[in-house]
């Protein structure tokens, strides 16, 4: 399964008049053709929207969340999404809503910052159009009125879904951000895993029980589970494998779907760079974690 990021070339002009923009639908079409010809299913992630102000997630402090208007851009975007792939068969996989909604003021009902409502406006949006295709529904990072941050798998509990046979619901897993994000932005390195961080010993089992809601979460509502985003900076070498590999195994323990971030995206992430060293940035015919990587591709095809 291939997750279709457009946070580089998105799909709405974030400036006034908010256009479409046909040239980046032409390039995702060339992409799900290429899908379709390999057997690949699509999930399709505009990953940002006008009222955002980053193109990688989105922030409790975005416009979004702030005005009923905004919603309506990503209402009309969905619409045209919907029309244009509604025919595509098994090929789209899914309609990923929104990329890591992130709330102000506990998400508050009825308020634009009530992601279970734009969820229903989006959802009654596609269905009008498109009766089949997968829903993809991320659970909320929250700010509450007090300043705590309720994180994006204790969001998990948050969602009220609307009635739908065919909604799954979609999750990442970035704990402990310590370890996952070390020597981004200037974050301190090197953190090791399995290891002690924050006082914690983190190793498979910190893993399982940290994705415990997510569980808690399918067999309270029987939805499906797509881990849409996981990784470790490539170049903390077997640490990072095992961190990858330990989500893997978690994931099909409980038969999640799963998807690497990220294919070519940044060279963070980038399973076909080396793997110890930060400063090579050639891609290589094999490393590690393209291994890895290939290994449960392989299993996963013979299914």
């Amino acid at each position: 399964m291939l997750r279709v990021n457009m946070n580089t070339r998105p799909l709405m002009s974030k400036e006034p008049p908010f256009d479409i923009l046909e040239e980046s639908f032409k390039l995702l079409d060339n992409v799900i053709q290429a899908a379709e010809k390999y057997g690949v299913a699509v999930v399709i992630d505009p990953h940002t929207t006008p009222g955002t102000e980053m193109a990688t997630t989105t922030r409790p402090t975005d416009r979004l969340w702030t005005e009923f208007h905004w919603h309506d851009h990503l209402v009309r975007l969905w619409d045209k999404i919907a029309r244009r792939y509604k025919d595509r068969g098994k090929v789209i996989a899914g309609y990923d809503l929104l990329n890591e909604p992130s709330l102000p003021n506990g998400g508050k009902r009825a308020t634009p910052a009530d992601w279970n409502l734009l969820v229903w406006k989006l959802v009654q949006t596609i269905r009008a159009i498109d009766a089949t295709h997968p829903i993809v529904v991320e659970p909320p990072t929250i700010r509450t009125p007090e300043g705590k941050t309720i994180n994006r798998l204790e969001g998990m509990a948050y969602l009220r879904l609307p009635k739908d046979a065919h909604l799954v619901v979609s999750p990442h897993m970035y704990e402990p951000h310590e370890f996952t994000h070390q020597g981004i932005q200037g974050r301190p390195a090197p953190v090791r895993y399995p290891g002690e961080i924050r006082g914690r010993r983190w190793d498979r089992s910190a893993l399982e029980a940290t994705l415990a809601p997510v569980v808690d979460f399918q067999k309270r509502s029987g939805l499906p589970i797509f881990m849409g985003e996981f990784s470790a900076p490539r170049w903390t070498g077997a640490d990072g494998n095992r961190y990858v590999r330990d989500v893997i195994e978690i994931c099909e323990q409980h038969g999640w779907s799963w998807a690497y971030h990220s294919y070519r995206e940044a060279d963070v992430w980038d399973a076909e760079m080396d793997n110890e060293d930060r400063t090579q940035r050639v891609r290589l015919a094999v490393t590690p974690r393209l291994e890895l990587l290939k290994e449960f591709y392989g299993r996963n095809r013979k299914l």
